[in-house]
C-alpha cells in the first residue's frame, strides 16, 4: 500500500493535538503494516525534523506560487498524489480536496467552524461546509474520532454511516508518569509555587479561557489563596488581553498566564497538576481528558458534545456556558482530595478503552476499505 498524507500539522510550529496524534498513528502504522509506504506532504521550508520512521515515511515538500483560497490543499496536494501514483490519499484535518483523482479518505474531527461561524471569515466557513459535503458525498471513506461527530455527519449532511469509521484517539505517548523529585525545575520556570489547576488556553472563544478565569475569580477565596491557576498555550495578543482581565479581577499571582508550553514540559505539567480544567464549548473528541488520565490527574470538563462520550463518569462535568457551574466544579475538586483520587482511579480504568494498537488497526482497516483491498480479498476467497 502506498499512502499520501497531508502532513502540514506534523511539521508546523507549535504543534497541537492533530499533529502529535498523527506522529503516534503513523509511527505505529509502520509496525502493524510494515510493507506500507507513506509520502508525508508538507510546506515547511528547509530541513524538517525526523519525526516519523524514515524507513516507512518520506517527507516531501510541495509548494505552489500564488496560493489562495486553500488551493494547495484543494488542488496542489491531489495533483502531487496522482503524479506519485499513490493508492490512497489521507487528508487528516477536516478538509477534503476539491479534486480527487485517486481514492481519498478524510478525517473529520468536528464541525466547529459551523458551530462558531462568527470566529472565522464567512468565505472560510462556506469553504469548510462545501468541503464536508464533498467528503460525505464523494470521499472513499471518512474517519471520525467520536460517535458524536459521526452522528452529526449522518443527520446534517446525509453521510452514509457505512462509509464512516469511528476511530477514537489514544493518549499522547509522551505523557508518562514523571517522578515528583523532577517537577521543581519545570514548575519554577512557570512560576508555580502552590497546588495548581492546569488549563490549556487559546484565543478561540470555544476554549472558554476568559470564562475559566472569571470562574476562578468566583472561587472560594480561601481555596484560591492556597492554589494557583496556570493557563498555557496563549499567543501574544491573547496573553495581553487576559493579563488585563486578571488585573481587573484583582487575581494577582493566583493566575499565571503563559505562552505555548515546551512539549518537553507537558508531561511534568500534566503530572504535577492537582487538577486539569477543560471547560471547552465544543470538541470532536477531547484529548486532554485521556492525557489527564495517563498522567494520573483528575479532570473537570464540559457536559456537552463529544466530551461526555469520552469522559463518562471519570470527570466532574460542568455547564461550560455557566461560569458559576465551572466555579462549583472547581471548588468541589479543590477541597476534596478523595474525589480527585476516585476520578483518577476511574480514569485509569477507562483509559484501557483507548489504545494506540486498536486505533492503528482501525485506521489501517479503513485505508484498506477505501482502497478496495478488503473487497478484493473477499472476492478472492
Amino acid at each position: 500500500m502506498f499512502i499520501g498524507l497531508d502532513a502540514r500539522t506534523i511539521y508546523r510550529h507549535n504543534r497541537r493535538g492533530t499533529g502529535k496524534n498523527l506522529i503516534d498513528l503513523y509511527s505505529r502504522l509502520a509496525t502493524v503494516r510494515p510493507n506500507w509506504r507513506v509520502v508525508a506532504y508538507h510546506r515547511q521550508p528547509g530541513p524538517v525534523d525526523n519525526l516519523l520512521p524514515s524507513h516507512a515515511v518520506q517527507p516531501k515538500l510541495i509548494e505552489m506560487v500564488g496560493d489562495r483560497f486553500d488551493a494547495w490543499q484543494r488542488w496542489r496536494l491531489p495533483l502531487a498524489a496522482k503524479r506519485d501514483r499513490l493508492d490512497v490519499l489521507h487528508c487528516p484535518a477536516n478538509l477534503c480536496p476539491a479534486w480527487m483523482p485517486l481514492k481519498t479518505i478524510v478525517t473529520i474531527h468536528d464541525l466547529i467552524p459551523l458551530d462558531f461561524p462568527d470566529t472565522l471569515p464567512p468565505a472560510q466557513v462556506s469553504r469548510f461546509e462545501r468541503s464536508v459535503r464533498r467528503a460525505c458525498k464523494s470521499a472513499a471513506g471518512i474517519i471520525c474520532p467520536s460517535s458524536y461527530t459521526r452522528d452529526r455527519l449522518v443527520v446534517q449532511f446525509g453521510a452514509d454511516p457505512h462509509r464512516i469509521t469511528v476511530n477514537p484517539w489514544a493518549p499522547d505517548t509522551s505523557v508518562r508518569p514523571v517522578p515528583e523529585h523532577r517537577w521543581a525545575p519545570v514548575l519554577e520556570s512557570y512560576g508555580i509555587t502552590k497546588p495548581f489547576v492546569l488549563h490549556f488556553g487559546a484565543a478561540e472563544p470555544r476554549k472558554n479561557t476568559r470564562r475559566m478565569i472569571e470562574a476562578w475569580a468566583a472561587c472560594n477565596p480561601l481555596q484560591r489563596r492556597r492554589w494557583q491557576l496556570l493557563v498555557v498555550g496563549l499567543d501574544a495578543k491573547t496573553h495581553q488581553e487576559l493579563t488585563n482581565v486578571v488585573s481587573k479581577l484583582s487575581l494577582g499571582s493566583s493566575v499565571v498566564l503563559h505562552g505555548f508550553a515546551d512539549e518537553a514540559h507537558l508531561p511534568t505539567l500534566l503530572c504535577a497538576a492537582n487538577l486539569i480544567a477543560y471547560p471547552s464549548l465544543s470538541e470532536g473528541f477531547g484529548l486532554p481528558i485521556l492525557d489527564a488520565w495517563a498522567a494520573g490527574t483528575a479532570i473537570l470538563t464540559s457536559d456537552c458534545t463529544s466530551l461526555t462520550e469520552v469522559a463518562h463518569d471519570a470527570a466532574v462535568l460542568i455547564d461550560p456556558l455557566d461560569a458559576f457551574s465551572i466555579t462549583r466544579g472547581l471548588n468541589r475538586l479543590m477541597r476534596d482530595a478523595r474525589l480527585r483520587s476516585e476520578l483518577v482511579h476511574k480514569g485509569r480504568k477507562r483509559l484501557t478503552l483507548y489504545s494506540w494498537h486498536a486505533t492503528t488497526e482501525r485506521f489501517a482497516a479503513a485505508i484498506e476499505r477505501a482502497a478496495g483491498l478488503t473487497t478484493h480479498l473477499r472476492a478472492a476467497a
